[in-house]
C-alpha cells in the first residue's frame, strides 16, 4: 500500500489514480479519503487524482501529537513534495478547507496552482472581537464534552447535518461510517478549529482561489466562505442551493462541473 512519511515515525495513506493535471482532495475532520470516491472515479480519466488520509484518519498513522491544522499543512506539504507535484488543485472540505488555504498562504505557488475551500471553515470557525460569523466558542467546547461521553452520538449529528436533502438513510449510514474510522486523537483537531484564524493568511494567497459552499449548510454557514472570497482578490464563490455541508455528495453533477470548469479556467 502507498504510504508518504510526513515526519519520523509518521506515514500518510494515500491513493494516486489516473495520469496528467494532479488534483489533490483533502477530507475533512474526522474522516478519510473515501469521501471522494464519485471524484475520483470521474476525474481519473482526465486528471491525476490524489486522495489523502490524514493523520489519525482512515489508513494513516495515529500519532499522539501533530493535529493542529497548520501541522496538517505541513504534513500535506510533505506529500506535495514527495510525490514532486507540479501545477496541482487543491480541493479541501471542512477542516480541509482551513487546512488547504494554512497551505497555499505559505507553500502555494510552484507545487499547487489552485486551491478549492468546499464548505471550509475559513477563515475561522469561531466568532471572535471583531468577527461574528462563527460558532460561539463554548459551542466547539460542548462538543468536544460530548464526544468524550458518547463520540458515535456526536458523529452521527454531524452526519446528518451534512445533508439539506432527503438522501436516504443508507447515505446517512456510509458517511456516519466513514467518521467512525477515525482515531478519538482527532478531537484535536476539532479543538484547534475553535480557536485559529486565517484571517491574515486570506491576504497571503497568490494563486486562484474558489470557494464552494451549500447555501443550506448547518455545519460551517455559508457567510464565512462568503467573508472570505471578499478578502482573496479574484476568488471565485460558488453557491449550492440545495446542499448542506456536503455538495460534492448531494450536488454531485455540478459540483464535478464547477471543478472541471475552475481547473480549466
Amino acid at each position: 500500500m502507498p504510504y508518504v512519511e510526513v515526519e519520523k515515525g509518521v506515514q500518510y495513506y494515500y491513493e494516486d489514480v489516473g495520469q496528467g493535471k494532479p488534483i489533490v482532495f483533502v477530507h475533512g475532520w474526522g474522516a478519510n479519503r473515501k469521501v471522494w470516491e464519485r471524484q475520483v472515479v470521474d476525474f481519473s480519466d482526465k486528471y491525476r487524482v490524489i486522495t489523502i488520509d490524514c493523520r489519525g484518519c482512515g489508513n494513516s498513522d495515529n500519532p499522539a501529537h501533530g493535529y493542529e491544522i497548520s501541522q496538517l499543512a505541513d504534513d500535506l506539504n510533505q506529500v506535495i513534495q514527495s510525490l514532486d507535484l507540479k501545477d496541482a488543485t487543491l480541493v479541501g472540505w471542512s477542516a480541509g478547507g482551513s487546512i488547504v488555504v494554512d497551505y497555499v498562504s505559505r507553500y502555494g505557488g510552484e507545487a499547487v496552482t489552485k486551491v478549492v475551500s468546499v464548505g471550509g471553515a475559513v477563515p475561522r470557525y469561531t466568532s471572535t472581537e471583531g468577527f461574528d460569523l462563527g460558532a460561539p466558542l463554548e459551542n466547539v467546547k460542548a462538543t468536544l464534552t460530548a464526544m468524550r461521553a458518547n463520540r458515535p452520538a456526536v458523529a452521527r449529528a454531524i452526519a446528518d447535518g451534512c445533508f439539506h436533502q432527503d438522501v436516504g438513510q443508507p447515505m446517512k449510514d456510509w458517511l456516519f461510517n466513514n467518521f467512525m474510522e477515525q482515531s478519538w486523537l482527532t478531537e484535536k483537531t476539532m479543538a484547534d478549529l475553535g480557536v485559529i484564524d486565517l484571517r491574515k493568511q486570506l491576504k497571503e494567497i497568490s494563486i486562484p482561489v474558489a470557494f464552494f459552499h451549500g447555501l443550506q449548510d448547518g455545519v460551517v454557514p455559508f457567510s464565512l466562505s462568503e467573508y472570505s472570497a471578499n478578502e482573496v482578490p479574484g476568488a471565485k464563490l460558488v453557491a449550492f442551493e440545495n446542499s448542506s455541508h456536503a455538495p460534492f455528495l448531494e450536488e454531485l453533477e455540478r459540483f464535478n462541473e464547477e471543478l472541471a470548469s475552475f481547473i480549466q479556467s
